[in-house]
């Protein structure tokens, strides 16, 4: 009988920073919310991302960071509807590694931001 290694807490990707291009311009960071391996959204109500139209493309970059090492994976997204928090964008491809970051993210609050 084969055990399986159970992943700690610790191993699992942690989102570290969120960066967000559109229209040619340069990344800007900007928060998010309910990121999944389907999509994200972005939160605030002003700025370039809330002019763009419905299906326009945009380019988010995720700072992961996984057992010590810290990695950036770009997705091609596209914008799927603006509600009053923010603008929801989906994903639209990725690779292997992105998907599988995605799929184990851990979204638990670092210890250090509780209580603020």
């Amino acid at each position: 009988m084969y055990k399986m290694k159970r992943t700690s807490k610790n191993d699992a990707p942690r989102l570290v920073d969120t960066l967000v291009r559109c229209d040619y311009r340069d990344f800007q960071h900007c928060d998010v919310s309910d990121l999944d391996m389907h999509g994200v959204l972005v939160l605030g109500r002003d700025g370039a991302l809330t002019r763009l139209p419905k299906d326009a493309p945009v380019d988010i970059a995720l700072k992961l960071r996984t057992n010590g090492t810290t990695r950036t994976h770009v997705l091609r997204a596209r914008v799927e509807r603006k509600g009053r928090d923010g603008i929801n964008l989906v994903f639209t491809g990725a690779d292997i590694d992105t998907y599988s970051a995605l799929l184990h993210l851990s979204l638990d609050k670092p210890e250090d931001s509780e209580g603020r």
